[in-house]
């Protein structure tokens, strides 16, 4: 789904893009418009509204920075209704894409660190703050009534508290699921992990569907489960079809101690591989795998022509999930073909 082709672009920081989908700056209008019409202040909904904007921004830019951080890059960031859209690349092993992700709550939780020291400090460690996203509830047990502007940090400190939560739930393609992904990924294997994450992730928009459509005012969770249950099956087919693939410097241990390599194996920690392994040719070829091969590279010479003629004519943005994933195939098949044959001729 390519969403940047509804955006604009209204600034650059970082060498990254900011952009604004068209739905967002339709959906500060409808806000306003409720918050008068239901006896509030413009001012104070657009306040709230610009401190939403500012930390999923900030959030957004922590997973910029985690995909530069472990070797990756990141040239957009799309803000709309739902939130934010980091458009960050890092390699596709377990580790850098688990830093790449978790950098995104990590904005949240410091958010919350910051905040929650300075209502504690300013009212001399009387503050209790709460725990639980849902609650919004402080308690105050001091005996001068604190500054006025502190009730700007309490709230900062409660949208990042709920921002946190909810992010981390685990269910695809929130941040939540794709750490789930990242982590039993060295366990499964890519293609594998990515299906479990997308079915568990399928059954949690459902589910936030269901109650989307039971609650009153919930109707933003309606939204979320309908583009996050487009993702998920987006990605499972893709997953399926076998498009989505490891970095090829990324070996699996497959045998060896178990205890002793845990955090390893849990976060990417593995050995690359040192030379790419040559195929075992079968005593008995197919007579017919020639003639085969070859028309695979007809069609896959094809389908890499129609991506470039895209490419060129519309932008890398407009190539959906599974032609990017497509163009990185062949390009790492290509290129390792090149490496072979390089290798062959010095020998």
């Amino acid at each position: 789904m390519n969403f940047l082709g509804g955006s604009l672009r209204i600034g650059r920081l970082f060498d990254i893009n900011i952009r604004v989908h068209v739905l967002f700056l339709v959906y500060i209008g409808f806000r306003v418009y409720e918050a008068v019409q239901g006896g509030g202040t413009w001012q104070g909904e657009v306040y709230r509204l610009a401190m939403l904007f500012g930390i999923v921004f900030v959030h957004e830019l922590g997973h910029c920075f985690g995909a530069r951080s472990v070797g990756g890059d990141a040239h957009d960031i799309l803000m709309w209704p739902l939130g934010g859209l980091a458009y960050a690349h890092a390699p596709m092993r377990p580790w850098p894409q688990f830093v790449t992700v978790a950098c995104g709550p990590l904005v949240n939780v410091i958010f919350c660190v910051l905040s929650a020291l300075v209502a504690e400090v300013v009212t001399g460690w009387q503050m209790g703050l709460p725990l639980n996203p849902l609650s919004g509830h402080f308690e105050y047990h001091g005996t001068t009534p604190p500054p006025a502007w502190l009730m700007y940090v309490l709230i900062f400190y409660d949208v990042n508290l709920f921002i946190l939560a909810f992010n981390l739930l685990p269910v695809f393609p929130l941040d939540g699921g794709q750490l789930f992904q990242a982590l039993i990924w060295p366990f499964v294997g890519l293609q594998r992990a990515t299906m479990i994450a997308c079915q568990v992730g399928l059954l949690g928009c459902v589910l936030f569907g269901l109650y989307g459509l039971s609650s009153h005012g919930a109707s933003m969770l309606i939204f979320i489960a309908l583009f996050g249950g487009m993702t998920c099956w987006q990605r499972l087919q893709a997953a399926r079809a076998g498009w989505v693939v490891e970095d090829p410097t990324y070996a699996r241990y497959d045998t060896g101690p178990r205890g002793g390599r845990f955090w390893s194996r849990l976060f990417g920690s593995r050995r690359r591989a040192t030379a790419p392994v040559a195929p075992v040719e079968s005593p008995n070829p197919n007579p017919g795998g020639w003639e085969t091969k070859m028309t695979e590279r007809d069609q896959q010479n094809a389908e890499l022509d129609r991506i470039l003629k895209k490419v060129a004519a519309h932008g890398i943005h407009s190539l959906s999930y599974v032609e990017r994933q497509t163009l990185e195939h062949i390009t790492r098949e290509r290129q390792r073909e090149e490496n072979e044959y390089q290798r062959e001729n010095r020998v």
